[in-house]
């Protein structure tokens, strides 16, 4: 299993973060059927076949931690790159 571990800080109000965070777990269901739930006021938990992880407010930052399944490990630095360009673009 290859792991993924991102943390982001931000300065966006904490609401503004949190409606980001459904957004992009809105957008992962319709695209690519990853199911979600809401855990806490601050973390979401995602499933898919793919694997698994969390999306979590820690402070002022946004961690991200995934565990890719054996069949797709190596796709991990693709998946990365994707997320860090996610952030670039939604995390201020």
């Amino acid at each position: 299993m290859a792991k993924v571990s991102i943390t982001r800080s931000f300065t966006l109000d904490l609401e503004e973060v949190k409606a980001g965070m459904q957004t992009l777990a809105d957008g992962l269901k319709s695209e690519h059927d990853m199911q979600y739930q809401w855990v806490s006021e601050t973390q979401i938990d995602f499933k898919h076949k793919a694997g698994k992880g969390s999306l979590t407010i820690v402070g002022s930052e946004l961690q991200l931690n995934l565990k890719l399944s054996m069949m797709y490990a190596a796709m991990a630095p693709i998946v990365k790159k994707r997320i860090h360009e996610w952030a670039d673009e939604y995390i201020k």
